[in-house]
């Protein structure tokens, strides 16, 4: 409406003698820009004199009169108080005539100019730049003719909230957080500068600027938007500027790595090791060693015999970034072996917003091929027979034999494995409801299915004391199919009020289900009986998290004068839920005999397993700035507390034959067929396990830190820390529900840092600290059980002690530009009591393996990481798209254990010194490829090779087993289909593919010479599509 009435009044002003219309359209992603100042100049003589101020309305619009002349418009573009770009545009004046100009912002947020029709700008999303020590720079800004000092000139920091303008002197100091920064200086009368100057912490520097008079010609335009959150530049900056070591990865990392979750991205992180697909390993030590917190706070397990979360379930899509600490500092949980993995959700946008969808396609080797596969996998064990199991109690016989055997198909069919694929949709929006207020909401839906099919070979081999030689005792093939669904979603909520208090509410659900068939034929050697094996399995795995956060600043008087100025008080809230159900999965057997074939055993097995892991986490931190000798200091100091429940309920049943065998029943037949044959009578179901089979247990932590930074001058940091934390296990007998001895700690856990900075680019850092881990729920308990994942039987150390472990970190990092470094850190760990799996053949059961968990006498672990990111530009600007990024690390453990040959478990072990439990000692990261960091278009091949790790320990003189070398070469190409073609278009389009091992590398475990386990993953290929409005 307010553009018709526009153009009415043009077309009356068109008989204004002597005068001329301006009609000015400012445009931001395709929609009006309001309430933006434009100042209009006359030019007269070579001097611009300020004739006019306007002011875009809901439309964009701004309208003039001007007499007949040359103008000059400038335009400061903001979003918020967030500026985002400065134009300066020359344009004429006719009496009677109309100057039309049309201003949009483009996908890099530089102005694009129209006299006609306005072309539509792409969306580019703002970062949230991180609150981190900050640096003063002192501008002295002077004309280029007369040495004059410039005065009211306007400086601005790109992607900060920070406009100052220069005094009488032409000076202005800056304070910004102490990075590399790139200022814009803005005057009327003067062409812009736009310099980068890196902001050192603490330090104030001095830099002298001469700005040369604008001619009356000049057309400028000043880019001053933020980073993107979780490109690559904004991570390393904050690990630059982090008071501890590690490293961070980003969403843009994510993305040209091709990486869909968790799991896969954190691989290319130095030191890190992926075991399983989906466990961390950081500096090469276990699962046990490792924290993982989302948005500062502890999360629930889905695993039954872990605590630690399978991160193949975190799909990428929905993450920020990740920073992996590897020096402890005491605002974290003390549990602190190798590193802490903090997980940090995309933000709500603070633009006006957008809307996302993209599409997958995922293939491998196997897709299209037939694979077996069984089409009732989830199919439950009556729900009868589950209630009538309550409580322990004892069934067998009628009915439930009725009931089990016609509740599903136990048969095998052949079937052709899908193609994959995975549908995204995200959205989010910020809506300012006044000056002050601003209410923003963003959310993301994801659904992936995925299929393969492999075959695994499995061998093993026992130590003859008759012969001293090693022998094979069996071969193991198998078909494994697996189908898995990933599908959940995050919605975030945020309201932010005068300027610096925030409050958001996160809910993130995740649902991973599998659906695998597995069909082996085992090949005894000797007079034992060969065997079929299929294996019936359908597992669902379920997260939901519930988070509340916030930051508060309290800002006082300014006459404390430095001292406590303000308080910032960030917390959080969370209750969150893993759940874990195995339904009803079925084993069954075939025996090979030597009269009558291949026939039925007699005895099927099912399983059902159920865990409940919840968890309440509450946390607190209190920061206190302040500036003593011309420097940023602070104190901080915090609460936490971390209660956490765990019910998990295991049951085995089986399914005998009682009289099959004297029927004319062929046991040859399908298990449908023989199932539809057998009358009920011929056989019995009984339940098949005991009450230690299930447990239920609790964790109560608290604990209380002080953490104090102390610039002692501007080159020399110390962080010191001091945590109290003190920790309660239980372990209940689900049966009577009477407790364990508990297992208590209470202890206080120092850290002290130091950071030195060498120049203006390169820095170093030192620490000592001290953590501890404690034993997972079920390692001290008293009782013996099966292990629903390994079969195994457990036998639980109730004499268990947590472990002690000291770390000194040392690293030296060198930062050539905003997204170029290198780093090499040293590490050493010295462990007190540290807790290794220890295991045992059952006599009785030759298959069979017992496993328990003993304190070994000490351990160590040292080793040293280089990261290295160069762009090619150094030999010629032409190739500052190609891009080498690399890592490589190098590490050595010991652990000794003490012998016993007493002890049943010690006194069988082949070695007591060796490297810990899966530890690799070395691993290697490799990048190289075109990266365009101008457009964002990548193409990438990406290397990861870890080196052997114990997988399994030698008992009765048969070696340890270990998983051999693993080489994985993927390619990873993105591609933004805009900067070709479409572009003006409304919508951005990004084309993406990987192909990942390329190399089809085979996995290998080994015993000595001999090999334990081999099967090769395959190749896998995806294709995507997204668009963004």
């Amino acid at each position: 409406m307010k553009t018709i009435v526009a153009l009415i009044v043009f077309a009356f002003s068109l008989f204004a003698a002597g005068d001329g219309e301006l009609s000015f359209y400012l445009l931001k992603d395709g929609k009006p820009m309001s309430k933006q100042t434009v100042e209009i100049y006359a030019q007269s003589e070579g001097k611009n004199t300020l004739a006019t101020t306007i002011v875009s309305d809901a439309d964009g619009f701004a309208g003039a009169s001007l007499p007949e002349g040359s103008y000059q418009l400038q335009v400061l573009a903001k979003d918020g108080t967030t500026p985002l770009a400065f134009a300066r545009k020359n344009f004429l004046i006719k009496a009677g005539k109309e100057s039309q100009i049309i201003l949009a912002l483009d996908k890099s947020n530089a102005f694009s100019f129209s006299d006609s029709e306005a072309p539509k700008a792409k969306e580019k999303a703002s970062a949230k730049v991180a609150n981190v020590q900050s640096g003063f720079v002192t501008l002295i800004l002077s004309s280029s003719e007369d040495n004059k000092p410039v005065v009211g000139a306007k400086v601005f920091v790109r992607g900060q909230d920070i406009e100052l303008v220069s005094d009488a002197k032409g000076q202005v100091t800056i304070k910004a957080p102490a990075t590399e920064q790139t200022l814009s200086v803005i005057h009327s009368d003067f062409s812009a500068q736009t310099l980068p100057i890196l902001f050192v912490a603490n330090e104030t520097l001095t830099k002298a600027i001469s700005l040369t008079p604008a001619a009356m010609e000049l057309e400028e335009f000043v880019v001053l938007a933020p980073n993107v959150e979780g490109s690559i530049a904004s991570v390393m900056a904050e690990e630059r500027t982090s008071d501890a070591v590690g490293n961070v990865l980003g969403s843009e990392q994510f993305s040209k790595s091709g990486d869909s979750d968790a799991a896969s991205a954190l691989k290319r992180v130095s030191g890190i090791t992926i075991v399983g697909g989906k466990y961390v390993y950081v500096r090469g030590l276990g699962d046990r060693y490792s924290t993982i917190l989302l948005n500062g706070l502890d999360i629930p397990s889905p695993e039954p015999t872990k605590r630690v979360v399978p991160l193949d379930t975190f799909p990428t899509s929905i993450i920020g970034s990740m920073l992996i600490q590897k020096s402890y500092t005491a605002d974290l949980p003390a549990s602190f072996g190798g590193g802490t993995v903090l997980i940090r959700t995309k933000d709500i946008p603070k633009d006006e917003g957008y809307i996302k969808a993209s599409m997958t396609f995922y293939s491998n080797n196997s897709t299209g091929k037939e694979s077996i596969y069984n089409a009732d996998n989830t199919t439950p064990i009556p729900p009868s027979i589950i209630a009538a199991s309550d409580n322990f109690q004892e069934i067998v016989g009628e009915p439930y034999s009725t009931t089990v055997k016609s509740s599903r198909s136990l048969n095998l069919a052949q079937s052709n494995v899908p193609f994959g694929g995975k549908v995204e949709l995200s959205a989010g929006k910020t809506v300012e409801l006044s000056n002050d207020f601003s209410l923003g909401a963003s959310g993301s839906f994801y659904f992936q299915q995925k299929s393969d099919n492999d075959q695994v070979d499995y061998s093993k081999y026992i130590y003859d004391f008759n012969t001293e030689s090693v022998l094979l005792d069996s071969t193991i093939q198998s078909d494994v199919r697996s189908d898995t669904q990933l599908y959940g979603g995050m919605v975030n909520i945020g309201f932010k009020y005068f300027d610096n208090q925030t409050i958001k509410y996160s809910l993130f659900t995740n649902t991973n289900i599998q659906n695998n068939t597995t069909f082996s034929k085992v090949d005894y050697t000797g007079s034992a009986e060969d065997r079929d094996k299929t294996y019936l399995e359908y597992i669902e795995q379920e997260l939901l998290i519930h988070q509340i956060t916030g930051s508060n600043e309290i800002t006082f008087s300014s006459d404390t004068e430095g001292y406590f100025d303000n308080i910032v008080f960030d917390w959080g809230v969370e209750n969150a839920s893993a759940n874990r159900l195995e339904p009803g999965t079925v084993e069954y057997n075939y025996r090979h005999t030597l009269t009558d074939g291949l026939i039925w055993d007699q005895k099927n097995w099912y399983y059902y397993s159920k865990l409940e892991d919840t968890v309440q986490n509450y946390r607190a931190d209190v920061t206190l700035p302040f500036v003593l000798n011309d420097n940023d200091n602070y104190t901080q100091f915090g609460m936490f507390i971390f209660n956490k429940e765990r019910d998990f309920d295991a049951r085995r049943f089986n399914l005998r034959d009682t009289g099959a065998s004297s029927t004319s029943i062929n046991l040859s037949n399908s298990m449908d067929t023989i199932y539809s044959s057998l009358e009920s009578s011929s056989l019995q179901f009984a339940s098949a396990y005991q009450a230690a089979d299930s447990y239920r247990a609790t964790q109560n932590i608290t604990a209380l830190y002080l953490k104090q930074l102390i610039s002692v001058t501007q080159d020399l940091d110390i962080v010191a820390s001091m945590r109290q934390e003190s920790s309660t296990q239980h372990l209940f007998d689900v049966k009577t529900g009477d407790g364990y001895n508990p297992l208590e700690t209470s202890d206080m856990f120092p850290s002290l840092g130091l950071t030195y900075r060498v120049n203006e680019d390169s820095q170093l850092r030192a620490s000592y600290a001290s953590s501890i881990t404690r034993p997972d729920f079920r390692e001290f308990s008293p009782n013996r059980y099966v292990d629903p994942i390994t079969e195994n039987i457990i036998f639980g150390n109730p004499d268990l002690q947590a472990t002690y472990i000291d770390h000194l970190d040392l690293k030296y990092e060198w930062y050539f530009s905003s997204d170029e470094m290198l780093a090499v850190a040293l590490f050493a760990k010295t462990f007190t009591n540290p807790v290794e799996t220890v295991v045992r053949r059952d006599d009785s059961q030759g298959n069979v393996l017992q496993q328990t968990y003993k304190n070994a006498k000490s351990a160590t672990s040292n080793g040293i990481e280089i990261d290295y990111r160069q762009r090619f530009g150094f030999v010629d600007n032409s190739l500052n798209s190609l891009l080498l990024s690399s890592n490589f690390s190098l590490i050595n453990s010991e652990v000794e254990i003490q012998d016993d040959p007493n002890d049943i478990f010690l006194s069988r072990l082949t070695t007591t010194k060796r490297a810990m439990q899966g530890q690799s000692p070395y691993v290697i990261n490799l990048q190289f490829g075109y990266d365009n960091p101008d457009t964002g278009d990548s193409a990438l091949f990406l290397f990861n090779q870890i080196g052997e790790r114990i997988v399994l320990l030698g008992t009765d003189m048969n070696e340890d087993q270990y998983q051999e070398p693993f080489a994985k070469l993927d390619f990873a190409t993105r591609w933004k289909l805009n900067n070709y073609f479409l572009m003006d278009s409304d919508f951005t389009y990004e084309f993406k593919f990987k192909a990942s091992n390329i190399l089809d590398s085979e996995m290998k475990i080994t015993q000595g010479d001999n090999t334990t386990v081999s099967t090769k993953p395959g190749r896998d290929f995806s294709l995507s599509l997204s668009i963004t409005y």
